[in-house]
């Protein structure tokens, strides 16, 4: 995170030399508190590294310290510190001056210090920080019973604001219905032209009257200026605000859409007089959106199917304390592994995350933080505000769709989760987002009246007898949206799909057929606007000690069979800059020894695809085309009911875990080239193919012509290493909490990863980086992960793998 410099703003980076303890100390807030002792901290950070497999997190009380001094260029000026987030309730002082309690973990807040502190002597900030269960704070349920996880600490970054008395309000602080900040609108939204809406909120904190007018600039990527605004000059008495409105019309707009995610800069200059005192930039990108049942979802007025997954926003060991980077480095791996849209499950999640799917263009819901809790009072209170303060922060961004304000899952069996409540955060939404561009979504299975709640983009509903998603019965006008498929419905807790990477082929490929049968089931919905598998990566639960494997992409983002099946659902014509995209081939298959002929999944995006086995022609197959058949019988092991207690729900857990179950003598018959006629690219399912070692290759053709290749070699024993570094876009960046996933490759001597092979392997690390949670680790499926954290220092870094019996080898990153 960088520092960021405007005529009469300054935006300063806060994250550095904190310091932590994760005690409950007496008289931690006061200036002079003794602190040199405590660990010295950048953010985001976790108060404590977890192991990969954790359900019961740390929970308790924990201090943040930081020691600051305002510069004398600084004097006279507002200052105001404002935290992207923390959790889950924050205290905050400056030098023993109590200035804010905030509960809730995922949303912004921020005080103002102007009054509190002086130019030239050290000033200290200090943050208790308590993430126990509370169940006034949303999400409210114990994390025992919880089915994601937490963590804790100031795990967002901080900022220092200095601005001129008269300035812009940042929206979330300002606090007024549908004001405060900039908020910017589009009407008559066209490829020939398109009027924007600005409307900026400008407070006077001088002790005497402004002559205030606002220029308004819209700038292309190319630092162009397209159109600029200037309203009329308003007299702004001392300690007064006014909210200026102002429209400019745009030709020929760039629109943004998830094939051309084109954004403008919006500058915004407040002039008092001829003099400049504040000048923000807003990043916007025009469009217009419309759900329907007859028109379906549409995006600049043309029909888009939305093809999404769910993601948790934490990472192994940290929990959510991520880096920028490490937020766009998974956008990356969403949009290339064919999704354009993100559900936010299930709460708010950071701006740089969001920020990467405006610049990706990947769509997204962006729910209020809850899951099956609603309890009247305080927890009620604090929804409303969530629904405000979200929307708020995050209305000007042109990847938000949908505003989900239903508290997942929670049906009305959980006390206050009435139709008049949800009805209510609905109401919320519409008056802090007026216009025809607003669209809550919510559940709609469980309400009493679903058409009095009114969500605009209702959630489907679940019938367990057929593995269908009925809406028309409840909602016959309205077309629905299926929030979360795929997972759940194979068996519960243990669901087949929920398969780590390091499974056998059987149960990889079956993983993926349990997403392809729903997904071309959804697909036939005639009501279906577009759906969210569940989910995109592997994430802990607080009610279960082993991750939730269900995911694309497993924990340290690798992917497992089904990420190449949604893969193979992207647009092959479709070309992006700094992401993988067009055709794509990927063979579903390890080549190993099998006794009988074996039935090789190819997915790809291609019009037809030629698999060889050592050079030999085994057929050219277009698109699986077969009928839609039954899924068949279905592992159901352990279940939640939601309508139990939070103690009934999960009170196994005092017994142990049992072992985990797989497919077994299940009567499922994945990959028979039927089940995808709703799809829009079908897998290529070739049968009775000879094993022989060697090479098994995939040739995809577009129109007649060769387009891209696949090729799996039979491994054979391990003999050497090879590492890689997990970039995605973004340079390891020295800031002292950016981070990449190493992977070390466990090669035979053709180079070929072995997939049986689980050694342990150490890495040494030389340079400004370091090794964060387990090490040595031991390999799944052939690759050994760790994350490497970088330092606040510049430099060059080799890492060095190990591992008894194999060939060691040097990787090299620079973090800049």
């Amino acid at each position: 995170m960088m520092n960021f410099y405007t005529q009469g703003r300054k935006t300063l980076n806060f994250n550095s030399d904190w310091k932590f303890i994760r005690d409950d100390l007496a008289g931690a807030e006061q200036r002079h508190a003794p602190d040199e002792n405590w660990e010295t901290v950048c953010l985001p950070h976790t108060p404590q590294i977890e192991t990969v497999h954790v359900d019961l997190h740390f929970q308790g009380i924990c201090w943040y310290r930081k020691h600051f001094t305002v510069s004398e260029e600084d004097a006279g000026k507002k200052l105001f510190i404002e935290f992207e987030a923390a959790m889950h309730e924050a205290d905050v002082w400056i030098d023993g001056k109590y200035k804010l309690n905030h509960k809730g973990g995922y949303l912004p807040f921020t005080i103002d210090i102007t009054d509190d502190v002086e130019t030239g002597i050290d000033h200290v900030i200090a943050v208790r920080l308590d993430n126990r269960d509370n169940g006034n704070i949303p999400p409210g349920k114990p994390l025992g019973s919880l089915d994601f996880s937490y963590f804790g600490g100031l795990y967002r970054n901080v900022h220092l604001h200095v601005t001129d008395k008269l300035h812009v309000t940042d929206a979330v602080h300002a606090g007024i219905k549908a004001g405060g900040g900039i908020f910017v609108q589009y009407n008559d939204v066209s490829k020939e032209a398109a009027t924007v809406r600005v409307q900026t909120h400008v407070v006077n904190e001088h002790d005497t009257g402004k002559r205030v007018r606002v220029v308004t600039t819209l700038i292309d990527k190319e630092s162009r200026e397209v159109v600029s605004a200037e309203g009329q000059t308003e007299t702004v008495a001392a300690g007064c605000d006014h909210t200026f409105i102002q429209s400019l019309t745009v030709t020929n707009p760039r629109l943004w859409h998830p094939y051309s995610p084109n954004l403008y800069s919006l500058r915004t200059q407040i002039w008092d007089d001829d003099r400049i005192t504040d000048e923000k930039y807003t990043r916007i990108g025009i469009r217009t959106i419309s759900f329907s049942k007859s028109g379906g979802f549409t995006i600049n007025g043309e029909r888009l199917v939305i093809r999404g997954t769910n993601r948790h926003q934490q990472f192994p060991y940290i929990g959510n304390a991520a880096s920028n980077n490490a937020h766009y480095r998974d956008a990356v791996k969403l949009k290339e592994g064919g999704y354009n849209f993100v559900r936010l499950g299930h709460y708010p999640q950071a701006p740089a995350f969001l920020d990467a799917c405006d610049e990706l263009g990947l769509m997204a819901v962006e729910p209020v933080p809850g899951w099956q809790y609603c309890e009247e009072g305080e927890f009620q209170d604090i929804v409303r505000q969530n629904i405000r303060d979200m929307i708020r922060r995050d209305r000007n961004r042109p990847c938000v769709i949908m505003w989900e304000v239903s508290l997942n899952e929670t049906y009305p069996g959980r006390r206050g989760a009435t139709d008049e409540f949800f009805h209510e955060c609905h109401l919320i939404a519409h008056e802090e987002y007026p216009g025809d561009q607003m669209f809550t979504s919510g559940d709609t299975i469980g309400r009493v009246n679903p058409a009095y709640v009114n969500f605009d983009v209702p959630y489907t509903m679940w019938n367990d007898d057929n593995l269908s998603r009925p809406l028309e019965e409840v909602l016959p006008d309205k077309g629905g949206f299926d929030r979360e498929y795929g997972d759940y419905e194979f068996g519960g807790h243990e669901s087949t799909s929920r398969v780590p990477r390091g499974a056998d082929e059987e149960k990889l490929l079956l993983q993926a057929w349990n997403y392809q049968w729903s997904l071309n089931r959804n697909r036939g919905n005639r009501w279906s606007l577009g759906d969210a598998s569940w989910l995109g990566i592997d994430h802990n639960r607080g009610c279960y000690p082993w991750v939730a494997e269900c995911g694309a992409l497993d924990t340290f983002r690798l992917p497992k069979y089904v990420y190449y099946f949604y893969q193979s659902q992207r647009r092959p014509d479709i070309a992006y800059e700094h992401v993988d995209c067009g055709p794509m081939v990927y063979i579903a298959n390890r080549w190993t020894e099998r006794t009988s002929p074996a039935k090789v999944v190819v997915f790809s995006n291609c019009d037809e695809v030629e698999l060889f086995v050592n050079g030999h022609s085994v057929g050219v197959r277009k698109p699986d085309q077969g009928p839609d058949t039954e899924y068949g019988e279905r592992i159901t092991g352990y279940e939640v009911d939601y309508w139990l207690t939070d103690e009934e729900q999960h009170k196994w857990k005092n017994d142990g875990v049992q072992g985990k179950t797989y497919v077994g003598d299940m009567r499922v018959f994945p990959y028979d080239g039927g089940n995808c006629r709703n799809l829009e690219r079908a897998p290529f399912t070739f049968t009775e193919v000879k094993y022989e070692p060697g090479e098994l290759k995939a040739i995809g053709r577009i129109g007649g012509k060769e387009v891209t290749e696949c090729v799996v070699q039979t491994p054979t024993e391990p003999k050497k290493l090879n590492i890689r570094f997990d970039i995605s876009g973004k340079a390891l960046a020295a800031d002292g909490s950016d981070f990449v996933f190493a992977y070390a490759e466990i090669l035979d001597a053709n180079g070929t990863v072995v997939p049986s092979a689980s050694n342990e392997v150490l890495f040494k690390v030389e340079g400004p980086a370091v090794v964060v949670g387990e090490n040595p680790v031991r390999a799944e499926a052939g690759i050994a992960t760790v994350l490497l954290q970088s330092h606040s220092a510049p430099g060059n870094i080799a890492v060095t793998v190990v591992s008894k019996g194999l060939e060691w080898t040097v990787g090299r990153i620079a973090s800049i």
